[in-house]
């Protein structure tokens, strides 16, 4: 591949991710959480992944993925299979459905009555959706783009993000959902997806052709070298964080099997 001029993050987008960042940690904090039943725990785990990902997406982590690759793969892993998680299990739909400001409340009302906002949420569309996502920022010529525009860059650390949060609404606790969606069609899309995660992982880590053009800093060797570094950190990375939500997924699934035994027993 030929290579490029060393790219620079534009600094609009750290005004961008920080103001977006910062208005839903206010508007959060606004709502009173606990007022709505909302347990100290789903609280924090908001907070932990809306911290996590200032830190991913402002200042210094940011600008350093655009030219290092492992770097941005640690994006990747952050906002896709850690921080969208994190911040699904705070609650925040269940908490904008029942928000205390009504433009809030009846913007997030008319989205849940949406029929193509309702699809979006069935667990196979957030799963292929997801997937896609995994696949096309990783291969071919949109991760390319992803490592040669630093706009491109950004708007990948948004679809990032966003297909996260729609694949765990219906697949973890602590939000409504239009769909039902049972416990072990649960936990089976999350081992299945730890499958492609890995998988992506180990085909960047173990191959040796670059699938993105390098800044002119970097040489073919380099490059590689940062590849595989990359791949590797999402090999080892994806299967622990996966293993942590399956756990919790089990755990739920457990838990709602002895409350409807204790139910039936009484």
């Amino acid at each position: 591949m030929c290579k490029l001029a060393q790219m620079h993050l534009n600094i609009g987008w750290d005004f961008f991710f920080a103001l977006a960042l910062g208005g839903k940690v206010f508007w959060y904090l606004a709502e009173n959480p606990s007022s709505h039943g909302i347990g100290k725990v789903r609280q924090f785990l908001f907070y932990l992944g809306m911290a996590l990902a200032f830190i991913l997406l402002v200042g210094p982590v940011a600008h350093a993925a655009v030219t290092s690759f492992w770097v941005h793969m640690i994006q990747h892993i952050g906002l896709m299979m850690l921080i969208s998680p994190l911040i699904v299990m705070g609650s925040p739909v269940r908490l904008a459905l029942d928000s205390r400001f009504p433009i809030v409340q009846g913007i997030a009302r008319a989205l849940a009555h949406n029929w193509f906002v309702r699809q979006l949420f069935r667990p196979q569309v957030g799963f292929a959706l997801f997937l896609a996502t995994l696949i096309f920022t990783h291969f071919g010529p949109f991760a390319d783009a992803g490592m040669t525009n630093a706009n491109v860059h950004s708007l990948e650390l948004i679809a990032f993000l966003l297909s996260g949060v729609i694949y765990y609404i219906p697949v973890m606790e602590g939000n409504p959902a239009p769909f039902h969606v049972p416990y072990p069609v649960r936990v089976g899309s999350l081992f299945a997806m730890m499958v492609p995660e890995t998988m992506t992982g180990f085909f960047l880590y173990s191959g040796n052709k670059l699938l993105h053009t390098l800044p002119s800093s970097q040489s073919h060797t380099m490059g590689i070298m940062d590849q595989h570094r990359g791949g590797g950190i999402m090999w080892a990375m994806g299967m622990a964080i996966d293993a942590l939500w399956i756990v919790l997924a089990a755990r739920d699934w457990f838990a709602n099997e002895k409350f409807l035994s204790d139910g039936e027993s009484e």
